[in-house]
């Protein structure tokens, strides 16, 4: 019988190499969850993960954007919510589901079309049942704060029924 054992921080750390070695193409996204297919968030790279934490560069697609070229907000948080998740399951034991218990947004600058910004989520604590991660959206170019968003995190018992994959 081989066992894995249960590490994510390896499985995380297998998407962003695979993403890396796909030299340029865009990576499978044929097992992430339904929502995350629909949506085009193309200019979103996975870049560093280690315990607690989970970065990624965002460069600024034009449709993901007002008609002045300025991002639109809730994007922000769907990245957020992206990169909260996978910093909060690198601290699990075991395989585990979570959810988004709340969020809390500040913007401090506008994110434009073709910047690059980098997106750093950090776990601040987690109890049993809860979790807290921060997410910075910082401009590449100028090194400056763009967003802030806090969220937490709770374990949750979902019940994803029968795999439709099946």
């Amino acid at each position: 019988m081989n066992e894995r054992k249960f590490d994510p921080i390896a499985n995380i750390q297998m998407m962003i190499d695979a993403t890396a070695e796909a030299d340029g193409q865009e990576p499978d996204m044929s097992m992430a969850p339904p929502f995350v297919r629909g949506m085009d968030l193309s200019g979103l790279k996975f870049t560093r993960v280690s315990q607690g934490e989970f970065d990624m560069e965002w460069t600024v697609g034009q449709h993901l954007t007002h008609y002045d070229g300025m991002v639109q907000g809730g994007i922000v948080n769907v990245i957020a919510d992206t990169g909260q998740s996978f910093a909060y399951s690198t601290t699990s034991q075991e395989p585990e589901t979570f959810s988004t218990a709340d969020f809390a947004t500040r913007f401090f600058r506008p994110m434009k079309a073709g910047e690059i910004i980098d997106v750093k989520s950090q776990l601040v604590n987690r109890s049993r049942r809860l979790g807290v991660v921060e997410t910075q959206f910082i401009n590449q170019q100028t090194g400056k704060l763009c967003a802030l968003v806090v969220g937490s995190w709770m374990i949750a018992n979902r019940d994803f029924g029968p795999d439709p994959s099946k």
